[in-house]
Parts: structure tokens; C-alpha cells; sequence
């Protein structure tokens, strides 16, 4: 036996997530022979779900490997993570928006916008020494100065115009919830700001808001439009709630395809979208195929 396989916590240093799984399966459940064979001899069929094929070859009911299944979701593929220190990261708001009494209010922090200064002793001292080279230096320098204290300005600004837009325009998101969010894009929005949408996009860059809901990312607010059969429209962030929630209350052991998933989201929730569309959104969520998340018992 390899050195490692005698290691705590049972796993670490392994070659492979399938010897990792196997050395944990030994240790702690050497009487359980069919997931100690099917991890050992099966792997790639076993975690890729071709189950049929696979209880056919061992002469097993797909209940069994389901059994295996679950067994091995208790183990822990990653066994050397708890040795892993980072520190805690925060996010500091860049604004807030706060409900009161129905009226929002937008407020901005300067907090993160970096610091400048200017040392004015240092300049006088160097103006007086009547060099013309060192002159035209500190003039450089004052431009560039007054420069920066203008761009930080224009960018708290920008930012400030762009998160009272977001409040205008998506007043139920934050009266009432995530739920509620409305379709809306940067060019959208840049239009009515009357400002390119590339600046917009700057703007909101790792930019982040406090709100009643909590805390979100700006970007997070920027969707694509979905059509309804009602000839109104919702947002992808909506639709993508909506396909989370379908999929969770399903029947597990007949759960929902793509199409069905798009016939129930025009019959209850009136939003018209495409099996590829959905798909799409599914593996946006690192939700997978009904194939893979059927249950057989």
C-alpha cells in the first residue's frame, strides 16, 4: 500500500478524485462492495451516468447504484481543503439605496474612489529656484494633478447618475425584492444618460450596492429581455429563478426536460422562451440535463 493511502484526513495526496474516493470508500466502508467496485473498476461511466449500461453489466438494479450514488456524496472529494486558510474577503458598497416610507434615496461612498494630494510647501520650495527645466517639470505635474482630481470626480459622478437610474428604473427590486427585477441594458441606460455605452460599462465595472435585499453586484442588474405571451416583457435574472424553482420541486424520478421546462414556463408564468435558451440558462446555474438528475428509487 502507497505511503499516502495511511495519510489523514483519508484522501489527501491522492492521484485522482477517483483514488481519492476509493481510499476514503476503503477506509470507511470496506463491507460496501459494490461502491468499492464500481468506484475501483467503473468510474467514468459511474460519474457520467450511464447507469443502464452499467447495472446491466454488474447485474445490478439502477436502486443499487443509486444507493452508490448517494454513498458517495457523503465523501469528500476535496480532503485537503480544510488545511486551506484565505483570508475573509469584504465587499465595501461603492452605494446605497435605501427605501423610505416608498421613496428611495441613493447615496454614494467615497470610501474606495483612491486618495490624491498635493504638496504645496514641496512645490513653492522647487518654484523658487527659478530653473526653467524645473519649471516646466511642476507645470507638467500640476496638469497632471488637476487632471486625476478631475477624472476621480467625473467617475464618482458617473457612478452616482448611473445608480440613480438603476433606482429609477427598477423601483420594485428594491421595494419588493430580487423577484422583481425588470429587464434592462447599459445601452438603455446610456441612452438616457446621454453618455456612450462603454462608459457605462466602466462605471459599473467590480462596483457593488447595498440594498434592502442586500448586497449586489451592478452588473448583476444589467438583463436581457425575455418576451411574455402577455406582449409585456421580464428579465433572463427572472427567468433563470424561475427554471431554478421549476427544477427543485420536480419529481425526481421524472424530472423535468428542457421542453417541458419551456411548455411550463409559458403555461404558468406566461415567458416565452426556447428549449435552447433554457439549456443554456440550466448550464449557466450548474444545473444538469433531466438525464443526470434522475433519481431511481
Amino acid at each position: 500500500m502507497c505511503f499516502f493511502k495511511l495519510l489523514e484526513p483519508a484522501g489527501i495526496a491522492a492521484r485522482s478524485l477517483q483514488e481519492c474516493l476509493m481510499i476514503q470508500l476503503q477506509r470507511e466502508y470496506p463491507d460496501e462492495e459494490l461502491a468499492n467496485t464500481i468506484v475501483a473498476s467503473h468510474f467514468i461511466p459511474f460519474a457520467e451516468k450511464k447507469w443502464k449500461a452499467l447495472a446491466k453489466e454488474l447485474s445490478v438494479s439502477l436502486k443499487e447504484i443509486q444507493m452508490v450514488f448517494d454513498l458517495v456524496q457523503t465523501l469528500n472529494p476535496r480532503p485537503g481543503a480544510e488545511y486551506r486558510q484565505e483570508k475573509t474577503s469584504f465587499v465595501i458598497p461603492d452605494a446605497v439605496i435605501e427605501v423610505a416610507d416608498g421613496e428611495l434615496t441613493v447615496l454614494t461612498h467615497d470610501d474606495p474612489l483612491p486618495k490624491i494630494s498635493f504638496n504645496a510647501t514641496y512645490y513653492k520650495q522647487l518654484s523658487a529656484s527659478g530653473d526653467e527645466q524645473v519649471s516646466r517639470f511642476l507645470h507638467e505635474k500640476v496638469h497632471d494633478y488637476q487632471w486625476i482630481l478631475k477624472s476621480i470626480e467625473q467617475r464618482r459622478e458617473t457612478l452616482t447618475k448611473v445608480v440613480m437610474k438603476i433606482a429609477e428604473k427598477q423601483p420594485l427590486f428594491f421595494q419588493k425584492g430580487p423577484n422583481y427585477l425588470k429587464p434592462m441594458t447599459m445601452k438603455e441606460v446610456a441612452q438616457e444618460l446621454d453618455i456612450h455605452e462603454s462608459t457605462v460599462s466602466r462605471a459599473v465595472r467590480e462596483k457593488y450596492v447595498q440594498t434592502p435585499a442586500g448586497t449586489f453586484e451592478l452588473r448583476s442588474f444589467f438583463t436581457s429581455t425575455i418576451q411574455t405571451v402577455a406582449d409585456e416583457s421580464t428579465s433572463s435574472s427572472t427567468v433563470k429563478n424561475a427554471i431554478s424553482l421549476l427544477i427543485e420541486n420536480e419529481n425526481k424520478q421524472k424530472p423535468l426536460s428542457d421542453q417541458e421546462i419551456v411548455e411550463y414556463l409559458k403555461n404558468t408564468d406566461g415567458m416565452v422562451v426556447s428549449r435552447r435558451t433554457v439549456a443554456k440558462y440550466r448550464d449557466q446555474l450548474g444545473i444538469p440535463s433531466s438525464s443526470k438528475r434522475k433519481r431511481y428509487e
